[in-house]
């Protein structure tokens, strides 16, 4: 974040808030010589948190279509059973395929996108991220098995965001001490 001291840093800049780290130097040259402006280093564990809730929403959206279509399918494969066509698979395992594929798929993207963002020490909010993926689809699955594009409650889905991000403090990084 910057804060303009001077007329020549950038427009629509605002004032710094909560705890941030001033650095004092020369504006960039498009901004014109002589401009000072105070370069503002947010909290590491700010950022951390972005990116928790970046990669959450991300992999909650995966894991909910992942959910949605499998669920989906179950439902095409009990009528087409019902209809007396023999399906490929029945509705039981395409269930079962729908919840262990969007429990396996939460923790995975979950850590792969967290060290895409090169943050180190996730395991804890991987291990919660799963089990509280897990959690939200147990309590939720009776409502949107019955029909097909039909989404878990919002309520549990930020609840689910909110304990997966703020599980991502639990372990944070040490500061690296070799360059």
């Amino acid at each position: 974040m910057r804060v303009s001291t001077g007329p020549a840093c950038p427009v629509g800049i605002r004032a710094p808030t909560g705890p941030v780290r001033p650095v004092i130097g020369p504006a960039p040259r498009a901004h014109g010589a002589g401009a000072y402006c105070v370069i503002m280093d947010s909290s590491p564990r700010i950022r951390r948190v972005g990116k928790a809730l970046a990669v959450t929403v991300v992999a909650t959206a995966i894991s909910h279509l992942l959910l949605s279509d499998g669920l989906s399918l179950s439902l095409w494969s009990q009528a087409s059973a019902n209809m007396g066509e023999a399906p490929a698979s029945t509705g039981d395992q395409a269930f079962t395929a729908a919840i262990l594929n969007t429990v396996l798929a939460m923790p995975l993207v979950l850590w792969i996108g967290m060290r895409l963002l090169r943050e180190r020490r996730v395991y804890p909010m991987v291990l919660v991220g799963a089990v509280g993926w897990f959690i939200t689809v147990g309590h939720g699955i009776d409502l949107i098995d019955d029909g097909i594009g039909t989404l878990l409650p919002l309520w549990s889905l930020a609840a689910f965001a909110a304990v997966t991000c703020l599980s991502s403090l639990v372990l944070t990084p040490h500061p690296r001490t070799d360059r």
